[in-house]
């Protein structure tokens, strides 16, 4: 038996332009195949898409994160410094309330029950 040789295939970019490339043997014996490569390149297309913008907005919500937290520090820092007694002492004699310390300490007030 002899062999067949085998065709060789030539494919140039007049043919792909004019369209004769999609009723050649090469497209038609293959068509499932190419559609097939299409749609994972389009596949691929959204998925790399939809990952930037995924990545896009972490990098939003990072950056987010970093000012609130830096806000957070400094809301804190506030208020430890507004609850210290000289603070609140400075506070009360600068509000005009005529509200004086206690020289007094303070002591338990003991209760005795009603029955």
């Amino acid at each position: 038996m002899m062999e067949e040789p085998k065709k060789k295939i030539k494919f140039n970019l007049g043919e792909l332009l004019n369209g004769q490339f999609f009723e050649s043997e090469l497209f038609v014996k293959n068509k499932l195949l190419l559609f097939v490569i299409f749609l994972m390149l389009v596949a691929n297309i959204t998925v790399r898409y939809k990952t930037a913008k995924v990545l896009r907005e972490v990098d939003t919500m990072e950056r987010d994160v970093k000012e609130l937290r830096a806000h957070s520090i400094a809301v804190s820092a506030e208020v430890i410094k507004l609850t210290r007694p000289s603070e609140i002492l400075d506070r009360i004699k600068n509000s005009n309330l005529g509200l004086e310390t206690s020289k007094i300490p303070p002591r338990r007030i003991y209760v005795d029950k009603i029955e």
